[in-house]
């Protein structure tokens, strides 16, 4: 299908843009997902790559920390660090305005973290201090500063087709939660004010965070796939998968019995489901395991089309 897209996180080895966008070209997968696991590239450069790769008919999404930035840092709008939050509106800002210049339609984040953090070396968050926000302090900054933020950027105007979108989040495996937005009713009160305030914000669902989700918090995954397509089927735009523990974002491998497999069939309810992103996010992997793995979602897909 034309809507599978694979992202650049999921093959093992060096992260130069060159080298993956090839490998992934060479074996046919032309659609494919931009995100912060490459080196820090200058938005001109940037710009001249994608624009030379989609004139050999490669199409890109652009996802979470992106384009990454020459200081790493944590992506955390609801920060209470007046700086970081500066960053993160740079790099969104940034990711918007390279969307707008190359023709990217989709670009999608993680909307935000209730303690700061740091990114230790295997590439996991180590969160900082005891003291931990709530979902009303993150709501607050939604209604309050990022609404505003969202505007400021132009892109629900009739001349962009570009769109933003919030990333489901998930507990920590010790059932403690530093992540804004894991749950229906988080999501809904979101997504509820956006339409308040006539924001055409997107919904990503990633499918390996609500295996968390569902897990640490005591909820059914597959009713919160049927009510989120149900009350907020016109904001997905994107669909994440990847397995894992049921505790830890792994980005493990897709099998064939995978129920990540089955719940793609409640997508198709959706008037909107060709134009739904599917995005292959497991991580460490050889070309051939790509391909396979994305074959079987593929014809997941394609029977979902056909029905």
């Amino acid at each position: 299908m034309n809507n599978l897209y694979v992202s650049t996180a999921c093959l093992k080895g060096d992260k130069s843009y060159n080298r993956v966008i090839e490998e992934f070209h060479n074996n046919g997968i032309d659609n494919i997902e931009l995100t912060g696991v490459h080196p820090h590239l200058e938005d001109s450069a940037l710009e001249s790559l994608i624009k030379g790769y989609k004139e050999k008919g490669i199409n890109f999404t652009f996802h979470n920390y992106f384009p990454p930035p020459k200081k790493p840092m944590v992506l955390n709008y609801i920060s209470t660090n007046p700086e970081v939050r500066k960053e993160c509106k740079e790099i969104i800002s940034s990711a918007i305005s390279l969307a707008k210049r190359t023709g990217v339609k989709v670009y999608a984040f993680h909307p935000g973290y209730y303690r700061e953090a740091d990114v230790n070396a295997k590439g996991y968050f180590d969160f900082l201090g005891e003291r931990r926000k709530s979902f009303d302090y993150g709501f607050k900054v939604f209604k309050d500063d990022f609404v505003s933020f969202y505007k400021s950027l132009e892109i629900d105007n009739d001349q962009s087709e570009v769109c933003l979108g919030f990333e489901n989040l998930f507990p920590n495996a010790d059932g403690t939660n530093d992540s804004f937005m894991c749950n229906y009713d988080e999501i809904s009160k979101i997504f509820k004010q956006a339409e308040k305030d006539n924001i055409n914000l997107k919904l990503l669902i990633d499918l390996g965070h609500l295996a968390i989700s569902s897990n640490i918090m005591g909820f059914d995954k597959y009713e919160f796939i049927e009510k989120i397509v149900k009350e907020f089927g016109h904001r997905i735009f994107e669909v994440h998968i990847s397995e894992n523990d049921g505790k830890n974002d792994l980005h493990n491998r897709i099998k064939e019995n995978s129920w990540q497999l089955r719940a793609l069939e409640i997508f198709k309810k959706l008037k909107n489901f060709k134009k739904i992103i599917f995005t292959y996010e497991s991580r460490g992997m050889s070309i051939e395991e790509i391909k396979n793995d994305i074959h079987l979602i593929n014809q997941r897909l394609l029977i979902n089309e056909k029905s």
